[in-house]
């Protein structure tokens, strides 16, 4: 090779080497909007917040995020006390029995309780007596002890409506694992500090294990079942329901 073709060969190299470098910058362009949604993708299942991606990858429902909840309220306009929703000195009872996961449940309340609080609770007629009987699993037990916990702060029946409004598809899906029951007392305005302690309490714990102990005594199987003034109703419509009140009140 000539030395005069020496730095012709030089600066054959160096734009070879500039041409590389500029095709990789070109294609470093492309990328930084990929890597933005990497990182808002990690970002947002630390948030709880669930991805197709991650649906597809996983299989299966998952797992309701533990801040989505839906906040719920008890019927204005209707004296609640404790476990009690109606009037203290109504004629007639009610003892309800309920499991917070039971799709039968959710159910009732939706269409039977709008009516009897339009009714028969507004009147002054009935009180309805919660009673929990948290026999399907882990999170009915839960359940229970977060309406206890919020029963401490005087909001049993908005924790009661709460929680059959964020009511999972499946049993002990993680509908009401911890995370989820904290959120539903803050979104109720609870106080974070004595939800948390009360909910983790032996005194929600034996709450739960009475409640299971009442419904064995008094020989409930099944939930939702209703004693209406010591008759066993078992899962009524409104129109049972309201027939059973009356006759109840009937001389």
């Amino acid at each position: 090779m000539s030395s005069q073709s020496v730095p012709s060969l030089r600066r054959e190299r160096r734009a070879a080497a500039l041409a590389r470098r500029r095709g990789e910058a070109r294609r470093d362009t492309r990328h930084p909007r990929r890597i933005g949604i990497g990182l808002v993708s990690l970002a947002a299942l630390a948030a709880g917040v669930v991805l197709v991606a991650v649906i597809l990858v996983l299989g299966g429902a998952p797992k309701p995020a533990a801040g989505s909840v839906v906040r719920a309220l008890a019927p204005a306009g209707i004296p609640a006390a404790g476990q009690i929703l109606g009037s203290a000195t109504a004629p007639v009872t009610i003892d309800l029995y309920e499991d917070f996961q039971c799709p039968a449940c959710a159910r009732w309340g939706r269409s039977v309780v709008p009516s009897l609080v339009r009714n028969e609770l507004a009147a002054g007629a009935v009180r309805i007596v919660y009673h929990g009987f948290a026999f399907i699993g882990p999170e009915s037990k839960a359940a229970g002890r977060a309406a206890w916990a919020a029963d401490q702060q005087g909001r049993f029946w908005d924790m009661w409506a709460t929680l059959y409004a964020n009511q999972g598809l499946h049993e002990n899906g993680g509908a009401f694992e911890r995370g989820r029951l904290i959120a539903m007392a803050d979104a109720l305005g609870l106080d974070n500090g004595r939800f948390t302690t009360d909910l983790d309490s032996p005194a929600a714990a034996a709450f739960v294990a009475d409640g299971v102990a009442d419904a064995a005594r008094a020989g409930v199987t099944s939930t939702p079942t209703l004693i209406i003034d010591g008759r066993i109703l078992g899962n009524g419509g409104y129109a049972e329901v309201a027939a059973a009140i009356a006759a109840s009140v009937a001389p």
